[in-house]
């Protein structure tokens, strides 16, 4: 069932993808001299527009490290003392960081970069079994010119360990069909002793309501120290209450194809709140999961919850 089950939301990522690529590759239609065309051009680019603001609004309010990464702030870092609860792990305490300072007096485009493992893909991935959870990485990202959908970054740097890390990631990001967003990514990397990757992600977002964003998100990795491909997905229903708070809830699965094994599928919850300051936040994300980390072994259910205080250092 479960290798059906990763076998058809594979087919359907690749069907999307070749449904959506000649869509967001058009280019816009000619203005016409028609009052009736320019006002449902007028129409059409506004409702656009306020989709990508929302999924904007969506990655900034829940701090979505790769949208950091891209600011245009001249730096952004997150401090986040967590607590973390679970059946299997117990109890942690973790005091995460993670962020980008430009060095404009070096390059205009030269900045200084980190951030953990679950950082370097998105918080939306977040599992509390991963077992590489605490290394980091830092290092220098160069951003070439950025494209109008387009952008190439260079990071070169150190992971935790020590070891060397090289990295290149091309990001195509267009809205489509009036309510929807495309954003696509592919990261070649190579780590000292571990060699040679390569990640792809794939996120979809439709704005359902003008304050209520779906979105399907999707990561695939391979390496050579990986169990063939590790993939995740993962599907949020992501609600602004108001400009102090906001909730999602998402349902997830994750896996790997060396072995077969679909590792890990639940759904979760999570409140986040602005409070005292403007750079003050707290979050709360309570999940249950069925993990399965050995094809032989039986998938046991897991309860956890995750508590975070976080605080913005931004320059905008």
């Amino acid at each position: 069932m479960f290798p059906q089950l990763r076998r058809t939301l594979l087919a359907g990522l690749l069907a999307t993808l070749a449904i959506t690529a000649p869509v967001i590759a058009q280019e816009p239609a000619s203005a016409t001299d028609s009052d009736k065309s320019s006002w449902m051009d007028a129409s059409h680019d506004r409702v656009v527009r306020t989709a990508d603001d929302l999924a904007n609004w969506a990655d900034d309010f829940f701090g979505n490290p790769q949208s950091d990464l891209e600011s245009a702030a001249a730096s952004r870092i997150r401090l986040r003392p967590e607590f973390s609860w679970d059946e299997q792990d117990d109890t942690d305490w973790k005091l995460r960081a993670s962020g980008r300072l430009r060095l404009p007096k070096v390059n205009e485009r030269l900045s200084l970069v980190f951030f953990s493992n679950e950082d370097d893909i998105d918080q939306g991935f977040y599992d509390p079994a991963l077992a590489s959870a605490g290394e980091s990485t830092v290092g220098l990202q160069l951003n070439t010119p950025e494209e109008k959908h387009s952008r190439v970054d260079i990071i070169a740097g150190a992971k935790s360990g020590p070891k060397g890390k090289l990295a290149t990631r091309y990001r195509y990001q267009a809205p489509f069909w009036e309510r929807n967003r495309a954003r696509f990514s592919e990261e070649l990397f190579w780590i000292g002793g571990d060699g040679f990757g390569v990640l792809k992600r794939l996120d979809l977002d439709h704005k359902w309501k003008p304050d209520t964003l779906i979105r399907w998100a999707n990561k695939a990795e391979y390496s050579e120290e990986s169990n063939g491909v590790e993939w995740n997905s993962r599907l949020a229903w992501i609600r602004k209450i108001d400009e102090k708070s906001a909730v999602r809830a998402f349902g997830f699965i994750r896996g790997d194809t060396d072995p077969d094994l679909l590792k890990s599928r639940g759904f979760g919850a999570a409140y986040r709140r602005n409070f005292m300051r403007e750079w003050l936040y707290w979050e709360i994300e309570p999940r249950y999961a069925w993990r399965k980390n050995k094809p032989h072994k039986e998938r046991d259910g897991v309860a956890s919850i995750r508590f975070r205080i976080e605080i913005l250092f931004s320059s905008e």
